[in-house]
């Protein structure tokens, strides 16, 4: 036997047409959760994120919305085709999904909240963020102090033993690239132009949310609750403590890897899915740094695998 625990992605998952593929796979999930989405909003999203709207992820707040969405999609999917998780946990914005699944808070009002975080975010002070591949975080914290010089810049997301993302002021992570590509070889990629997420720098967009997480209908979730800036279970999840830790989410890193190791130290046969869409957490957990079996639910362009199967599958342990 395995223990299934969903993954649910951040924001960078998004890709055009994604939607698409959602109702051609789970239709009657899609329209569900689409309908109730347009509903709370006021807004024909459905109509907004197809493939020939060429401004779908203009905003921050489209972006958010749009992998929140459909990271719900593919959890319902799942949920109907017979995978069924005690325990999950979202890198970044997915720890929103993670909320849903666990109880803390039912989707339409989670779909209230992620449009005033993404306006917030819209709103907040300028920066990139920049995934760097592969080094281990104590070998890029000197390049990063030498580019400080330049202006603000951190560590945002401890993804993996590998994995890193920084966010900061353009001029400081473009040094910090110049460094890391150049003196270490690494694969830089830019994954938000506008704002730097997770890190001091961000502070005041907090500000800006925290009258929104603090008008949320929270309750305390049936399920474990694991926060980005923990690493760990929270051991007292009242609606108080979960508003803390999203408001300190915002500018504080995500321990992503502390996370995953966590629960699989915690749940040694646990099989971690990847609920949403394209496969980057998926990507991430190799089998070097865990020997866990992954599974995605997004497989890009290769043929869709069914979903019963993998509950077929899960269910036999093979």
């Amino acid at each position: 036997m395995t223990t299934p625990v969903f993954l649910f992605p951040g924001q960078s998952s998004r890709y055009p047409g994604m939607f698409e593929r959602l109702f051609e796979r789970a239709p009657e999930e899609a329209r569900t959760a689409v309908g109730v989405a347009s509903e709370v909003l006021g807004r024909d999203l459905r109509a907004h994120y197809h493939p020939s709207n060429a401004g779908a992820f203009l905003t921050n707040r489209d972006v958010q919305l749009a992998v929140f969405i459909a990271n719900h999609i593919y959890k319902c999917a799942l949920e109907r085709a017979g995978v069924r998780a005690d325990y999950s946990l979202g890198l970044s914005l997915g720890e929103y999904n993670h909320l849903v699944h666990i109880g803390a808070i039912d989707f339409d009002d989670a779909v209230e909240l992620i449009d005033a975080r993404g306006a917030a975010y819209d709103a907040g002070p300028e920066g990139v963020m920049v995934s760097v591949f592969p080094l281990p975080l104590d070998e890029l914290e000197p390049v990063l102090a030498a580019a400080r010089a330049h202006g603000p810049l951190f560590v945002a997301n401890l993804n993996s033993p590998t994995q890193n993302v920084i966010a900061g002021s353009r001029a400081a992570v473009e040094v910090a690239v110049a460094a890391l590509e150049e003196e270490h070889g690494c694969s830089c990629v830019l994954i938000e132009q506008r704002i730097p997420m997770h890190s001091p720098t961000f502070r005041p967009t907090a500000d800006l949310f925290r009258p929104a997480l603090e008008r949320a209908p929270w309750r305390r979730p049936e399920l474990p609750y694991l926060p980005n800036v923990l690493g760990r279970f929270e051991d007292d999840a009242r609606p108080e403590r979960i508003i803390e830790h999203l408001t300190r989410h915002v500018y504080s890193p995500v321990y992503w890897r502390d996370s995953i190791d966590y629960v699989g130290e915690l749940v040694p046969d646990a099989a971690f899915i990847e609920v949403g869409p394209r496969a980057v957490l998926y990507n991430l957990l190799s089998r070097s740094w865990r020997k866990n079996r992954r599974f995605k639910t997004d497989h890009g362009d290769e043929a869709p695998r069914p979903l019963a199967e993998l509950a077929l599958e899960l269910a036999h342990g093979a």
